[in-house]
This record gives C-alpha cells, structure tokens and sequence, in this order.
C-alpha cells in the first residue's frame, strides 16, 4: 500500500510537472507569437516611412480641408444670396440647419480611418515578414524611392476622385437643406423677414 501512494504520488507530481510544462510552453508559443508580431509591425512602419505615408497623408489632409472648406463656402453663399432678405428668428433657425449640416459632414469625413492605419493594416495582413523585408529593400533603392514619390501624385489624383464623389454623394443632402431652409425662410404664413 505504501508503494501505490509513492507510485501515486510519483505520478500526481509528474502530471503536475508535465502541466507546468505545457503552460510554460504555452506561453512561450505565445510570447513568441508576440514577438513575430511586434518584429512584423515595426517592419511595416519601417516601410510606411519609406514610401512617405505621412507626406501622403498630409497632403490628402490638406486637399481634403481645403474642398470641405470651399464646399461649406458654396452652400452658405447660395443660402445666403437665395435668402437674404431673411432675418430675425428665421435667420437664425437657418443658420443653426446650415451649421447642424456642415457639422455633419466634417463627422462623417472624421470617421473615415487615416490612410498611414488603412496601409498599415493591409501590409500586415498581406505580406509576411520575409516580403516585408524584400519591400524594405525595394523602396531604399534608387527605383523604390522614385515609386515612393509616384505614389504623393497618385495620392493627388485620388484625393480629386474622392472630393468628386464625396460632392455628388452629399448632393442629395445639399437639395434636402434648400428645401428645409426654403421652408424656414417662408415660414407659415409663406412671407420672407422677419
């Protein structure tokens, strides 16, 4: 009877053993995906650098802001000019339409993801690191730096098709703000002032 509570034991700690083993191992398997992981995301930062993601960025930024600015100037100057013989309440109730719009438009382009998280997330899910190391290579010669500056015009060229459908997707919009603002602006009794 001893021997069977030693043989227990013996195999009580080996199970343990072999537990600890396998957590242990676990959490290397882990730690070592982890580590593949973090090598792979500062490779793609490496080449997002190369191929000047940030310069892209900014100007597609910068492009951007500057059509929603002149876009946001095209609608309050046509309210204005249509309506400006309005005042008083009216005036300001369609102010407040004009602003509750152009706020919802600066939203929707803020909830749009960056373009440097876009990239950043398709060359971690296409490219293994291997590859990455290949295009790392690619872009630090002569011939990757020139592509790396064609994609800044391409980037341009983009941005204007975008700006395009953006503009012609908010159009139906713009039309349902006249039509508020003209129901604003006649009022119930259909007489403009105020």
């Amino acid at each position: 009877m001893h021997t069977f509570k030693v043989t227990h034991s013996a195999n009580a700690v080996l199970m343990m053993w072999w537990c600890f083993l396998m957590v242990v191992s676990g959490l290397s398997a882990v730690g070592e995906a982890a580590a593949i992981e973090n090598a792979k995301a500062i490779k793609v930062e490496k080449l997002l650098t190369l191929i000047r993601v940030s310069e892209l960025e900014a100007e597609y930024d910068a492009m951007t802001q500057k059509y929603v600015s002149e876009y946001e100037q095209q609608i309050r100057k046509s309210i204005g000019s249509t309506y400006s013989n309005v005042a008083g309440e009216k005036k300001k109730e369609i102010e407040r339409l004009i602003d509750a719009f152009l706020q919802d438009i600066r939203k929707s382009i803020g909830q749009v993801e960056s373009l440097h998280d876009h990239l950043k997330q398709a060359y971690s899910r296409s490219f293994g690191e291997e590859e990455l190391d290949r295009l790392i290579a690619h872009y630090s010669s002569p011939l990757g730096e020139k592509d790396a500056g064609m994609k800044k015009s391409a980037a341009i060229e983009y941005n204007k098709m975008w700006t395009a459908q953006f503009m012609n997707q908010y159009k139906a919009r713009v039309e349902k703000l006249f039509q508020v603002v003209a129901v604003v602006a006649r009022g119930k009794g259909g007489k403009q002032g105020a």
